[in-house]
């Protein structure tokens, strides 16, 4: 198996993602020096997974390159955006090392630049008529909102299964994900046997993501950008929560401070140290490593392709990242 940072290296010098970083300058520039500002500083430092996905997924084949470069920057927006308004419902402070717009400049200046983010990407999807991407990519909209707002009605709620969790993730990451590798297929004519089997890829490959992130909630890495723990801090119950909950000799006492909220630095390391010493971890990393073999397993069915390579080794990069 590639390291890492050999995987890294194949996958960002593509000449196609230049392109992209053009398109998206371009797209984001605004009459408006504060506006092009804003965006400018969250499409900074992003490791573009949603655009190389549609690169890749549309190389099987013969394409448009205008096309594809449009779409894969729309992708690129749509997650932008996505990212503020989550900042603003977590209230953070911090997103990618650097201030989030809400934190510096208000709420009311964030909605307004994750708005403009969303209509510059709708804007790319009708200029080339790219209709069936645009209601793909406005459905995988609803899905998350559907899903954000499923999660805040279960915050700090004990009673979250796994499964609820499974739905929650399959809305807010999953299907985007999923999404995109549809997006790459669709503007290659991809046959639609080979089509399906290349969005189950991206589906699995969205699980494995998330739960990775999950146990990077959990390190103390200034990579994330995100404070530790952040996701019991907000009351999300995410999978390595959900297992300590039904831990037998941890599990009651997590569920006393999460029903209380009661986050006082000694809770805190209660937390932390049970989460390490008691497998949740482990049980989440191989419920991640099920989602990538079952990612892989799609990827044979799909034509022999330089592009196949790559996707096995950034399903790999899914669950080793750092960040």
């Amino acid at each position: 198996m590639a390291t890492v940072k050999e995987i890294l290296k194949e996958i960002y010098l593509m000449p196609e993602l230049k392109l992209v970083e053009k398109k998206l300058e371009e797209t984001v520039t605004s009459k408006s020096s504060l506006m092009t500002n804003f965006t400018g500083q969250m499409l900074k430092g992003g490791k573009r997974l949603r655009p190389l996905l549609i690169i890749l997924s549309a190389s099987f084949y013969p394409h448009s390159t205008i096309s594809l470069v449009e779409a894969a920057a729309a992708a690129e927006l749509i997650h932008t955006a996505s990212l503020v308004h989550d900042d603003i419902i977590d209230k953070s402070f911090q997103r990618r090392g650097m201030p989030t717009i809400n934190s510096e400049w208000g709420n009311h200046t964030a909605v307004l630049t994750g708005d403009f983010l969303f209509a510059k990407s709708f804007e790319l999807l009708t200029k080339n008529k790219e209709y069936e991407i645009l209601e793909l990519m406005t459905y995988t909209i609803s899905l998350m909102c559907e899903g954000e707002i499923e999660q805040a009605h279960k915050t700090w709620d004990c009673t979250k299964t796994e499964n609820d969790y499974l739905e929650q993730i399959y809305k807010k990451t999953s299907f985007f994900i999923s999404a995109c590798c549809q997006a790459g297929g669709i503007l290659c004519s991809m046959p639609h046997e080979e089509l399906r089997h290349l969005a189950d890829y991206g589906l699995h490959l969205g699980y494995a993501y998330q739960m990775t992130d999950d146990m990077l909630d959990f390190s103390s890495s200034p990579l994330t950008g995100k404070p530790e723990e952040n996701d019991l801090i907000q009351g999300n119950l995410n999978l390595p929560l959900l297992f300590l909950i039904k831990h037998p000799s941890y599990g009651e006492r997590i569920k006393g401070i999460i029903q209380n909220r009661d986050l006082n630095p000694e809770n805190m390391e209660f937390v932390r140290a049970a989460v390490h010493e008691c497998g949740a971890l482990e049980y989440t990393y191989q419920k991640s490593k099920e989602r990538v073999m079952r990612a892989k397993a799609n990827l044979q069915y799909l034509p022999p392709a330089p592009a196949k390579k790559v996707l096995l080794n950034l399903a790999d990069y899914i669950i080793n990242r750092k960040r």
